[in-house]
C-alpha cells in the first residue's frame, strides 16, 4: 500500500503512519471473503426469489424443508483466531493424520433440526438412507422437500429410482451451480467446526471423533440420527 501510494500520489508514508490513516479514513485490515469464481448472481437471486424464498415461507408441518449436504472434517489441529495477551504466543500442537470423518446432515427449516448420519463415505446409497430417516420423522407429512447441491451421487439413477416410488415423498430442490451461500446447513457446520475443533488439540483418531460424535453440543444432538 505505501509503495502504491508513493507511486501514484508522490506521497511517502512508514508502514505504521500508512496504518493509522487507513484507519482514520475508515479501513480495517481483513481478508476478502472467497466466492464461487462460476457463481452467477442473477441466478441465485432469481432462485431465492421463485424458489427458495417461497419454500421457506410454506415450510411447516405438513410439507417440512431441509437443506442437506456433507462434511468431511480431516483429524488434524485446526488453528483459529482466538484472543491472546499482546506480546505472547500460544501454541497449537498439530498432527499429520489424513484420516477424516464423513457427515452426512439435513438441517430443517425453520425449526433447524438436526438429522445426521455418520459414513465411510456419502454416496447414493447413504443419500437414499438419509432421505428415508427424514420420511421417518415425517410419517404424515405429504412432501418433503430437501434442498441440496449438484453433487453427482444427488442426481444418480440409483436415487431417482427411490424418488420414483409409489412410498416416496421426498422432494428434491437443486440448488444453482456453484451456490453453497444458499445452502443453510453450510453456516450450521461453521458454526458447529467452531465450537467443537477450532484450536483442540487431539492426541488420537479416537478422542478427534468421540468429539463429533459422542461429545457434541446439546443444540448438536436435536433430533438426531447416526450410523457408526
Amino acid at each position: 500500500m505505501c509503495a502504491f501510494v508513493a507511486r501514484s500520489f508522490g506521497v511517502t508514508y512508514t508502514t505504521h503512519a500508512m496504518a493509522k490513516v487507513l484507519k482514520r479514513l475508515g479501513f480495517v485490515y481483513k481478508m476478502p471473503k472467497k466466492v464461487p469464481a462460476k457463481a452467477n448472481e442473477d441466478a441465485q437471486r432469481e432462485f431465492v426469489a421463485d424458489v427458495l424464498g417461497p419454500l421457506m415461507k410454506s415450510a411447516n408441518d405438513d410439507t417440512p424443508l431441509y437443506f442437506v449436504d456433507g462434511t468431511h472434517p480431516s483429524y488434524t489441529a485446526h488453528a483459529a483466531h482466538g484472543w491472546i495477551r499482546k506480546g505472547e504466543t500460544r501454541e497449537l500442537k498439530s498432527n499429520h493424520g489424513r484420516q477424516n470423518i464423513n457427515i452426512n446432515g439435513a438441517l430443517s427449516w425453520p425449526g433447524r433440526e438436526f438429522v445426521h448420519r455418520q459414513t465411510g463415505r456419502i454416496t447414493s446409497a447413504e443419500m437414499i438412507l438419509l432421505f428415508e430417516d427424514l420420511q421417518a420423522r415425517h410419517p404424515t407429512a405429504t412432501a418433503i422437500r430437501v434442498v441440496l447441491d449438484n453433487a453427482r451421487y444427488n442426481h444418480s439413477k440409483e436415487v431417482k429410482a427411490w424418488l420414483a416410488c409409489d412410498d416416496c415423498r421426498v422432494e428434491l430442490i437443486y440448488l444453482p451451480p456453484y451456490a453453497p451461500n444458499l445452502n443453510l446447513i453450510e453456516r450450521f457446520w461453521w458454526l458447529f467446526k467452531k465450537s467443537a475443533i477450532y484450536n483442540e488439540y487431539f492426541p488420537t483418531f479416537v478422542d478427534f471423533k468421540a468429539r463429533w460424535m459422542d461429545s457434541s453440543p446439546g443444540w448438536m444432538a436435536i433430533g438426531t440420527k447416526s450410523r457408526a
